[in-house]
């Protein structure tokens, strides 16, 4: 029988099989969204009211059950997730108020804080009815929320209520619920015994001091969102009736702050609004508030070797530095489309040949030029940039992703674009065997250079983003002639290719394999994407490159050289409405990953045996002033030379031993996401982007040891002990 089966759908014409799978897409495709991204069986909403007077106010209070173990979030989720978002459908002339959300408590996972709920959620909304109630007195809520254990799962729901049918059991039991929810909402600053002495912004931290009785018993303090900020919850100190806050500006420097949250006194918590006022440099703020500001302006002795370089060393030093990206790994994984290149070249005449390479440098060298003009705009308008700063956009990184994965699968064969003559007719595949597929294949090597630096580049780019637009042209220019000048010497002489077998069958398994290191990259950048995102992020980004992967499919299956319009009209339509309809889907109506709130922040190595600390300029300054010596890793998730370098030499058992041993300060300045500190500082050595690994010895803060970026555990070592000897005059005392 099954046989049977398998003939006719053989004979089917593919046409019909092609409408056969799509129907079947559309039966299944809903029913897998459901099991695997719709969180109903987590969290039951319910909607209620404790009135049946529709001429005055009324409260609606929206009750979540959550199951066991799984929590919900505020309305700061904290480092991740969202809290519940609520769509009101009211009768017309009502009007309902802000959600009142119940004082939440702290939950911290794998170093991350978030602030939500377990077991019952209960929001409360004020409605104010119209002079005349109209005849339908229904009233909707659509909810959207994310419910998170290990993982997170969004869910929705519809919930409605009809006014003019409530029973007298339903008020009665919405009484209880509505007064059980007010006795969780934060109370009045007023209510206590505290009140807000002052609060300070000196650009870097929230300083929020209270007096009174009990000031020495609060225990936290839970702020709200705000729009220019992104909060470090993990450096949050409480001491002495103070919260110390560290932030991330988010943008310009706001003129006015007006903080909002919740102060926890014991068990309960305050509600708080304040105006804050930014710290003078004579302030009496705290210690810790004066040291974020005075490590930038230190005079380092290492800022002499970038200030002396010269425009012509610079073009040279920037020249050498593209060559060496060539081999650093942050490149490596586009070797597949070069190599492929070079085989595909080596077979034809020395012309042809040149001009495949000197596309390819074109390619290069635009790519350079847009990315300079970016750097220039945005230098321009105030903003801290550094090279490679494109991959703190998640948006970047995905497109990035989609991009070398459809790469990855047109080399395995899944696909094939055509490119057509201006007269309409096809004339060859465009699968990079053209000069369109070398210029494509520039600039995405560019592309992937960019997350890191190499030795004399480091130096070389220092210099050019602390100069006029045209010589960050120039050094720019120069680092795309180096990049791209091995492959252009290649392609002059396809001599030198002689020891490549000539052109046959294994050409196309060698293509096939090249494919699984493009595959490579994606799993990279996924795990990049990761990092900004969460474990959703990546599980967004998996079901679209599944979207991705079966419209290319289709698109290969269903189209050929004698296709007519029509079909390729209908198989690319069907195609592209997978692929954006995916990603709505996952990324816009689930993720919501353009919510600011939606970045994870990024957190610390938990397998590593060393005790790295989060970076902060008064960590460093503090811990050399009382005679550590400090180790600072400027490190990205996006950039693969420094992962490697972590793994291959600084996580060594030798440079771990040699840490612990001497008692050194080891701190991530992890610039994964945008962070303005860690650009000034940065800049401050004269680097422009990761890696740089600086050693700051004991008690010599304007003394720093700046290492290359090449590596190696006996260099590392040897500057830690010299790093960590304490002068003579110290030691005969």
């Amino acid at each position: 029988m099954f046989n049977f089966v398998r003939m006719q759908l053989f004979y089917i014409p593919r046409m019909k099989k092609f409408l056969l799978l799509i129907l079947l897409g559309v039966l299944i495709a809903p029913n897998l969204h459901a099991q695997f991204v719709d969180g109903k069986n987590l969290v039951t909403p319910s909607l209620h009211t404790n009135s049946t007077d529709l001429t005055k106010p009324f409260t609606l209070a929206i009750k979540f059950k959550i199951e066991k173990d799984w929590h919900l979030y505020w309305k700061n989720p904290g480092d991740a997730g969202f809290p519940p978002r609520i769509t009101w459908q009211l009768p017309d002339g009502f009007s309902v108020g802000d959600l009142q959300f119940p004082t939440p408590h702290k939950i911290i996972e794998a170093d991350l804080v978030a602030f939500g709920y377990s077991d019952e959620l209960i929001l409360l909304a004020e409605v104010t009815p119209p002079k005349q109630l109209p005849k339908a007195l229904s009233i909707s809520a659509s909810i959207d929320w994310l419910v998170c254990k290990e993982s997170c799962v969004p869910g929705n729901a519809k919930v409605s209520l009809d006014l003019s049918r409530l029973q007298p059991s339903d008020i009665e039991e919405a009484n209880t619920l509505i007064a059980r929810a007010k006795a969780t909402l934060p109370k009045p600053l007023s209510q206590s015994t505290l009140q807000v002495e002052h609060a300070l912004f000196d650009g870097h931290t929230l300083s929020l001091a209270f007096s009174g009785r009990d000031a020495n018993r609060i225990l936290d303090f839970f702020p709200e969102p705000h729009d220019a900020f992104l909060y470090r919850f993990n450096e949050f100190k409480v001491e002495n009736g103070k919260v110390i806050m560290p932030v991330t500006l988010q943008g310009a420097m706001p003129t006015s702050v007006e903080l909002r949250g919740i102060v926890m006194l014991d068990e309960k918590g305050y509600e708080v609004q304040t105006s804050v006022q930014a710290a003078s440099q004579t302030s009496t703020a705290p210690q810790t508030e004066r040291a974020q500001t005075s490590l930038l302006n230190q005079t380092f002795n290492t800022q002499a070797q970038t200030a002396s370089l010269s425009i012509g060393l610079a073009m040279l030093f920037a020249f050498i530095g593209g060559i060496i990206l060539n081999i650093m790994p942050c490149v490596l994984p586009v070797l597949s489309l070069k190599v492929m290149s070079l085989v595909r070249n080596a077979s034809q005449s020395k012309v042809e040949s040149l001009k495949h390479g000197l596309v390819f440098m074109l390619g290069v060298l635009l790519s350079f030029w847009i990315l300079a003009l970016a750097v220039i705009v945005l230098q321009q308008a105030g903003q801290q940039v550094g090279w490679g700063f494109q991959f703190q956009s998640p948006a970047f990184v995905l497109i990035m992703t989609l991009v070398i994965f459809i790469f990855g699968l047109n080399l395995a064969g899944v696909f094939e674009f055509s490119a057509p003559h201006l007269s309409g007719e096809i004339d060859r595949t465009l699968m990079r065997h053209d000069l369109w597929g070398s210029f494509a294949n520039g600039v995405l090597a560019t592309t992937l250079a960019t997350p890191c630096t190499a030795p004399f580049l480091g130096s070389a780019l220092g210099f050019a983003f602390s100069q006029p637009p045209h010589i960050i042209f120039i050094i720019f220019t120069m680092v795309g002639f180096g990049l791209a000048a091995p492959y252009v010497l290649f392609a002059a002489k396809p001599e030198w290719l002689k020891f490549i077998p000539k052109p046959g069958p294994w050409m196309n398994r060698f293509k096939q394999v090249m494919s699984f290191l493009l595959f490579a990259t994606v799993v990279w950048l996924l795990s990049v994407l990761g990092a900004q995102l969460g474990i959703q992020g990546i599980t967004a980004a998996l079901v679209l490159l599944l979207s991705v992967s079966v419209g290319f499919w289709l698109v290969g299956q269903f189209i050929d050289y004698g296709s007519t319009r029509l079909r390729k009209f209908i198989v690319w339509t069907t195609a592209l409405l997978l692929m954006v309809g995916t990603y709505i889907i996952t990324f816009e109506r689930q993720l919501r990953w353009r919510d600011a709130q939606t970045l994870v922040a990024t957190s610390l190595p938990t397998d590593s045996k060393i005790s790295w600390q989060p970076f902060s300029l008064s960590a460093i300054e503090t811990a050399v002033q009382s005679g550590k010596t400090v180790f600072v890793d400027f490190t990205a998730d996006w950039c693969f030379t420094c992962k490697v370098t972590e793994k291959t030499v600084i996580e060594t058992e030798a440079v771990e031993k040699k840490i612990a041993e001497l008692g050194i300060v080891a701190i991530k300045a992890d610039w994964t996401n945008r962070n303005d500190e860690i650009t000034q500082l940065l800049r401050k050595f004269g680097r422009s982007g990761v890696p740089l690994y600086v050693v700051f010895p004991s008690g010599k803060l304007n003394e720093p040891v700046v290492l290359p970026e090449v590596l190696t555990p006996e260099l590392l070592i040897e500057t830690f002990e010299k790093a960590a000897q304490k002068p003579t005059a110290e030691k005969n005392d």
